[in-house]
């Protein structure tokens, strides 16, 4: 049994990722003249005010990873993810601008860790200085106790020797 689409490469789909692939370009040429942020919902939004049939581009066109093209024409154009990375044709800086997110994923992941382990420390130190303040209060009270105990045996003491 055949998976996937098997419309996937008749004339129609070609010319609608072509089509697709114009109407991004004009929206980030657009956007790159005025001096717009180019993150998925402006683009899409662009590509919506320039579409003849108003449709445009939605964010979770751009957002499917398998959509080989629209993920290649983002890297292309530094679109979403890869805005803030310059890329250009080698696929050794491709290679290496993917690897770059990756660790700025990683390093994100790691940051909220830190945060998360610096909580814990503080509530950690929190209980171990109430328990401090505990065990001064149980030791004082211990001492009272021993004082009472030292004092009432003293006065039996004297009482039965007189």
């Amino acid at each position: 049994m055949a998976r996937g689409n098997p419309n996937q490469f008749t004339e129609k789909n070609k010319l609608q990722r072509a089509n697709t692939i114009s109407l991004i370009r004009q929206a980030v040429s657009i956007m790159n003249e005025t001096g717009d942020i180019l993150d998925i919902k402006s683009v899409s939004l662009k590509t919506k005010e320039i579409d003849l049939k108003k449709k445009g581009i939605s964010e979770a066109t751009f957002r499917k990873k398998d959509l080989e093209h629209i993920q290649s024409i983002m890297i292309e154009l530094g679109i979403g993810k890869y805005g803030r990375i310059k890329i250009s044709e080698s696929s050794n800086e491709i290679a290496l601008s993917e690897q770059l997110i990756l660790e700025k994923k990683l390093n994100e992941k790691l940051n909220k860790t830190i945060t998360q382990q610096k909580k814990r420390i503080k509530d950690l130190k929190d209980i171990v200085k109430n328990t401090i303040i505990e065990n001064e209060e149980l030791r004082v009270r211990i001492y009272e106790m021993e004082m009472n105990t030292k004092i009432l045996y003293q006065v039996r003491s004297v009482n039965n020797n007189v």
